[in-house]
């Protein structure tokens, strides 16, 4: 068999692959030629082909979500390189192992006027866990363990001691296209080992001291891209307390008996009404970001005297205004120890579940005297999702409406809220589907689909893979969110009415398209979207965007006092 002739670059593929990476996303061109025949022609790697690079870089990310592993991304040089920005700071704040391969111009043709070349070195400095780049010219032993050298330590660093993408720049001289006789090749391996984090025994005892006193514990879950098993069976014996609250987002990817997983309509009760009672005096949070801004503005506006919070990084993350601890921890270790603690006398457990069983009362009543809208478009669609779906939440209003509705059971959630753009939502879906090989739907909005409609160009459209689309004519987030719905130019510069259906992407791409336009059409096909088994296939839902940002309003302003 034959390879390219630039031996590090087999080298470079041969340290990818036996350090876990086994799917790469490649882009066309020519200055990568060498890349691409290297990793496609290694029989343990993957290879995907996606022309646009802005796409293929969410692709890469939907694969890597689901799989926990380092997946690559190849691409000429020049601008293609730009085109991985929304997905890079993506992933770095959503914490994914994309590996980032970029082809180059040698480095004396830099600001040269060179066709196809800009400064690339360090380019997304900003949202990337660290940058390399490789010798221009390889030519002895030294210079090829220097280039094995670089390359083990950017995949030790995309995986430990937390995921995140790396950037590894390559400049590359013509010939490109050359192949010599493949041979075994002897590459330089450095590994990482493993650390187990814990917290110092003295500052354990004085935090267990903290939490044992506190009787109004609130644990707040964030992001995480999976269900952890683990997780979910120390904080099922924590919540037994009366002491301890939980709560969590569609986007935690937990639930648990006696935990609380609708919060917007619990905190507007609590605000509305100034319900001190609830105001915790310790927070707990791990995981990444949640999506409530009621939940960040209502503990930013009271006096919460301990915040800590859990994180592997040691980042700072003080969205509540009140943290006072970081600790560099594994959550599960650090769980157990607090499980030991006992419980103080307190009703705080009580109090939430009290508000809870009136919230749902009147939250079911609601949606059963309600038009047509698209709170009843998700409450009707989360009745019908199959149970073990992986469903990506489009940003702006899906994964909000997601938060206001019981979702299914054993199902996970995802969705892009590193960033929380809506740019590259379908992309990072389908490359979730091609991993997975289970039922994804992406469910997002009109805007989000058409900025993304390239996720369609390519060869994995399978039939796992399904959209539902809410069609609402524009971005109805800004008739909901305060502030922009009273302006003048809400409407073109705001909301940004469309006309379009996505009738013509579904012909263009040979998906098969369904449309609903009211309640009892959407039952109906809603059912044969489920059933459609041969190829991948869209779903339209027309709702009225301004009779939806009402009928959400009303919601939130009929919600009971107490």
């Amino acid at each position: 068999m034959q390879n390219t002739d630039k031996i590090h670059i087999q080298h470079l593929a041969e340290i990818c692959a036996r350090k876990g990476m086994k799917q790469v996303v490649l882009s066309p061109g020519s200055r990568c030629a060498p890349l691409v025949i290297a990793f496609n022609r290694h029989p343990e790697i993957e290879c995907f082909s996606i022309v646009d690079e802005r796409s293929a870089a969410f692709f890469a990310l939907g694969l890597a979500q689901q799989s926990g592993k380092p997946v690559g991304l190849i691409c000429t040089s020049g601008s293609a390189v730009l085109n991985y920005a929304p997905a890079v700071a993506e992933a770095f704040y959503q914490k994914i192992p994309l590996v980032l391969l970029t082809a180059d111009r040698p480095n004396e043709w830099i600001d040269q006027g060179e066709n196809q070349s800009i400064q690339q070195f360090e380019v997304f400095k900003n949202y990337i866990k660290k940058s390399y780049q490789l010798p221009t010219n390889v030519s002895t032993k030294e210079d090829l363990w220097y280039c094995d050298r670089l390359v083990s330590e950017a995949l030790n660093n995309a995986v430990f001691p937390s995921f995140g993408p790396v950037h590894v720049n390559i400049p590359l001289r013509e010939p490109l296209y050359t192949l010599v006789k493949a041979q075994t090749l002897d590459v330089k391996i450095v590994e990482a080992a493993k650390a187990n984090i814990s917290v110092e025994l003295q500052e354990l005892e004085n935090l267990k001291t903290i939490w044992k006193k506190a009787k109004k514990k609130l644990i707040v879950v964030g992001l995480q891209k999976h269900i952890n098993p683990k997780i979910k069976e120390v904080l099922s014996v924590l919540n037994k307390q009366d002491d301890i609250v939980v709560l969590h987002e569609s986007i935690s990817n937990f639930s648990a008996e006696n935990t609380f997983g609708q919060i917007d309509p619990l905190i507007e009760v609590i605000s509305k009404n100034k319900l001190k009672d609830f105001v915790p005096e310790v927070i707990i949070t791990f995981g990444n970001g949640v999506v409530s801004k009621k939940l960040k503005f209502w503990l930013r506006n009271n006096e919460v005297k301990q915040h800590w919070h859990i994180s592997n990084n040691f980042e700072h993350w003080d969205n509540f205004q009140a943290l006072t601890k970081v600790i560099q921890s594994d959550v599960v270790n650090f769980f157990n120890e607090l499980k030991a603690v006992e419980s103080s006398a307190s009703n705080y457990f009580t109090l939430w579940k009290k508000l809870e069983e009136k919230v749902k009362v009147f939250s079911s009543n609601y949606l059963k005297e309600t038009v047509y809208s698209d709170f009843k478009v998700f409450e009707t669609i989360m009745k019908k999702i199959p149970e073990g779906t992986n469903i990506h939440f489009g940003n702006s209003t899906p994964v909000r409406y997601a938060n206001l509705i019981s979702l299914p059971k054993n199902i996970t959630v995802n969705a892009n809220r590193g960033v929380s753009g809506i740019d590259g939502q379908v992309s990072t879906a389908l490359g979730a589907s091609v991993f997975n090989k289970k039922l994804t739907i992406c469910i997002t909005g009109d805007l989000a689909l058409m900025y993304d409609s390239n996720a369609f160009w390519n060869n994995y459209l399978h039939p796992n893979f399904k959209v539902i689309l809410i069609n609402n004519n524009g971005g109805n987030i800004f008739k909901i969110i305060p502030g922009p719905g009273s302006l003048q130019e809400v409407d073109k510069y705001f909301e940004t009415n469309n006309r379009y259906s996505a009738a013509h992407l579904c012909n263009l791409h040979d998906l098969d398209y369904l449309l609903a336009n009211n309640e009892q059409e959407l039952e109906e096909k809603l059912s044969l979207f489920f059933s459609k088994k041969n190829k991948a296939s869209l779903l339209e839902i027309k709702t009225d965007g301004d009779i939806s940002a009402t009928i959400l309003k009303k919601y939130f302003e009929a919600l009971p006092t107490i």
